[in-house]
């Protein structure tokens, strides 16, 4: 049963390229490097480079905080010069992708942050998980369209 299963696999596969249904994707996938994104976000956050972290998200972009209502792009921009102009808070951050996934004009990625934030002089670090939906844009780039986070329990 499995030597059958992975022969029709195979085939599929072969199938697939032919006719080509994954190479498009596959393309993509190779032009767009997540872990170059999530680079990009951490100096933007770490920074509080507003306009910088803006440009990572879409026009039509949605932010899903913990234990909030959704933001959209405009609130966003409104919102994180004038938060960010006396710093993040934050002094390090790390956004790890596990699970990252190319289907046509979407990306898909799913992992875990942590980042170092300093009340009252002391350096706390805090760890999470996120799911991020990207789409792709004109100029072949992704940015963020959906992303929700949330804090793993003490």
């Amino acid at each position: 049963m499995f030597e059958l299963n992975t022969k029709r696999l195979i085939a599929m596969t072969i199938i697939s390229a032919a006719v080509g249904l994954g190479g498009a994707t596959a393309g993509i996938a190779a032009d767009f490097d997540i872990d170059a994104h999530w680079d990009m976000y951490e100096q933007a956050v770490v920074t509080a480079d507003a306009e910088a972290w803006l440009d990572l998200w879409d026009a039509e972009g949605i932010q899903m905080r913990p234990g909030m209502p959704a933001r959209d792009y405009e609130t966003l921009k409104a919102l994180y010069p004038e938060n960010w102009a006396k710093g993040s808070g934050v002094s390090e951050m790390n956004i790890q992708s596990i699970d990252f996934e190319v289907a046509g004009d979407w990306a898909f990625s799913r992992g875990e942050y942590n980042f170092i934030i300093q009340p009252e002089g002391k350096d706390v670090m805090m760890e999470g998980k996120f799911l991020t939906i990207l789409k792709r844009q004109d100029d072949g780039s992704f940015k963020i369209y959906r992303d929700c986070f949330n804090m793993n329990a003490r």
